[in-house]
């Protein structure tokens, strides 16, 4: 099993963005419904960031990859469990297309001091802590910002927090170790249909 955290960048395959970039996320989009052995984790600080930043993109953009087109849905349903009752939260769900998702407690997420580690907005700082919080499996952080992958401060993340901090892989929707976990999980699922 693995886990998925989404960078807010690595849904919206538009933008000031290279066409390689936009085209891996469209190409992530569409594979990320296809995916049952996958977890994509959630706060509820970040279902708002998709849902005030992310979905606004999106509504503009047409057609749209699989995972991004029910992501509307998708977001109204998080929402609502995240504030429904604590006992939606910190249990994976799954919708009707297979996708996994899993709400974190905010005291879990907020444990993860993540000052001075090069990230220096609370948006970014908070998909960082959900990654963390996340690990106790391998964990991709998918993003497309470049602070992510060259301005975070590695030493003294894995001071902080060695045993999460080795677990968590910050990629790009084109790696070829995301890519790959991904359709390998697809085929082993299709063999054993």
């Amino acid at each position: 099993m693995y886990s998925l955290v989404l960078d807010p960048s690595a849904l919206i395959p538009c933008g000031e963005k290279s066409e390689e970039d936009k085209e891996a996320i469209r190409k992530l989009g569409n594979l990320l419904c296809n995916v049952r052995h996958v977890t994509i984790f959630f706060s509820s600080y970040l279902i708002e960031i998709y849902r005030t930043k992310v979905v606004p993109s999106l509504k503009v953009h047409c057609p749209l990859p699989h995972f991004q087109a029910g992501l509307f849905s998708l977001l109204h349903r998080l929402r609502t469990y995240s504030t429904a009752s604590r006992g939606f939260l910190c249990k994976t769900k799954s919708t009707e297309s297979g996708v996994k998702f899993h709400i974190l407690e905010r005291s879990r997420v907020m444990k993860y001091d993540v000052d001075r580690i090069g990230l220096t907005e609370e948006e970014d700082k908070e998909v960082l802590r959900v990654a963390l919080a996340s690990a106790h499996q391998e964990t991709f952080l998918i993003t497309t910002d470049r602070h992510f992958l060259e301005n975070i401060n590695w030493t003294e993340l894995l001071r902080r927090y060695p045993n999460e901090a080795k677990k968590v892989k910050i990629v790009k929707p084109s790696d070829p170790d995301l890519m790959n976990t991904l359709i390998a999980n697809i085929i082993v699922d299709k063999i054993k249909e």
